[in-house]
């Protein structure tokens, strides 16, 4: 693994200008100056930083023609934190101010620079802490995307409805609860309707679904078995995108402020209407987790063998219907498996399981992303105090990190050191090797 890192400065003005100009009814121009300040070495706080820790795979010129012949990824880390105005343009800002005995002192000042909702110092802003997972949260995740695009995946889960329909018999007719809904008291009546509501959720609900997918299977029965036959041995690649999260919370952050800009001048506000204004903060957390992958198994071909053709029965079958007595199966038929699974991915380690023993399956390669962005947003509300109307910039300050974690040919969170003899035999004989 190597190391970069670079400063990322703030993505907005970093110059203010203020031109001053004081006139004198007797003497005329009596004053001009011109005032800089620096905003990149004066506002460190708004100073961002990127740490990336990668591999290096020259591999990756490797191919025949333009097709890459091997797995050419490996872990990544990138940690990022920036600032930025929104919108990033500077602001302009004038006002005139008369001094002396009946203000024969006129000044005329002008201001062109970044103008920011508070002072971007120690106590008032700060970038918010990284959102992301934890590597063993990924394996978690990873495995549970394994299991759901696996290209062996039974198209029905036939044994299991059936194996349901037995011990728990077909589900109540819709509406037999209600049926004596005029002899029932309130109370009965409550219950009555949310006896009908768990029938239809956990009972026909699940049953329609499953003469569906029994229907469906066996109009594409023929295709799906030479889809099989034909990728053995072959790379499949799949991808799975988890549901994206996403939340924001507004908060009055800060009262009684006014904008923050430098070199400031009393000639540009209006003094009645300092620290008027509102700071709100806006906290916003999205994350996108995603797999992708290259599976590859193995079906045995016809050879004429008894053997032979009642193993291949037995993985076209679980293919199709979902017609074995699998681990899987026992455990999606085992009373309250559910509520195991609710709070961990017992089920897909499971089904991976399952998968590998009965059709050899491995992966060429497998990777977990993430993506995960904290930010705060702060924006001003209300009375700015300048003697002319201005829009006041939105100030971003973001933390960001994307994580790629490497699968090995059985799973994430499995390392080569704790393969048996027989799953490296499994990997040598379709050409995965411990590079790949």
């Amino acid at each position: 693994m190597s190391t970069r890192s670079r400063v990322i400065p703030f993505d907005g003005p970093i110059l203010g200008y203020l031109r001053s100009k004081t006139e004198n009814d007797l003497i005329g121009v009596g004053d001009r100056s011109e005032y800089r300040t620096d905003w990149s070495t004066s506002l460190p706080l708004l100073r961002g930083y990127q740490i990336t820790d990668t591999e290096s795979h020259p591999e990756w010129r490797d191919h025949v023609r333009g097709r890459f012949t091997g797995d050419i990824g490996g872990p990544f880390t990138s940690k990022k934190q920036w600032a930025a105005a929104v919108p990033d343009g500077p602001i302009a800002l004038h006002g005139v101010q008369g001094t002396g005995a009946n203000h024969t002192n006129v000044t005329t000042d002008d201001y062109l620079g970044p103008c920011l909702p508070l002072p971007p110092i120690s106590g008032q802003i700060a970038f918010p802490s990284f959102i992301n997972s934890s590597d063993s949260k990924l394996n978690q995740l990873g495995t549970d995307a394994i299991a759901r695009c696996s290209p062996v995946n039974p198209s029905a889960d036939l044994a299991s409805a059936i194996g349901e329909t037995i011990s728990e018999g077909l589900p109540r007719l819709i509406g037999g609860t209600l049926g004596q809904w005029r002899n029932l008291t309130n109370r009965q009546r409550r219950r009555a309707i949310g006896e009908e509501y768990l029938n239809y959720q956990f009972g026909w609900v699940p049953l329609v679904s499953d003469i569906h997918d029994f229907c469906h299977s066996i109009v594409r029965l023929q295709p799906q078995i030479e889809d099989l036959e034909r990728n053995s041995g072959k790379l499949v690649r799949r991808r799975y995108e988890f549901p994206d999260s996403i939340t924001e919370d507004l908060t009055l952050y800060s009262d009684k402020y006014s904008p923050y800009y430098t070199p400031s001048s009393s000639a540009l506000t209006n003094p009645l209407k300092w620290n008027k204004g509102q700071v709100y903060r806006t906290e916003i957390k999205a994350i996108r987790r995603w797999f992708s992958g290259a599976f590859t198994y193995y079906i045995p071909p016809r050879d004429g063998s008894l053997r032979t053709d009642m193993a291949r029965a037995v993985l076209l079958a679980k293919k199709t219907l979902g017609i074995s007595l699998t681990p899987d199966t026992v455990w999606n038929l085992t009373p309250w498996s559910w509520i195991i699974d609710w709070f961990s991915n017992a089920d897909s380690v499971i089904q991976n399981w399952t998968n590998w023993a009965l059709y050899n399956q491995v992966l060429w390669y497998g990777y977990m992303m993430e993506h995960s962005v904290h930010a705060y947003r702060y924006t001003f509300v209300g009375e700015t105090s300048f003697k002319q109307p201005t829009s006041v910039p939105d100030l971003l300050m973001v933390s960001e990190m994307k994580l790629r974690r490497k699968a090995t040919p059985y799973g994430f969170g499995v390392s080569y050191s704790t393969l048996s003899t027989i799953q490296k035999a499994i990997l040598a004989a379709l050409g995965v090797s411990r590079s790949k």
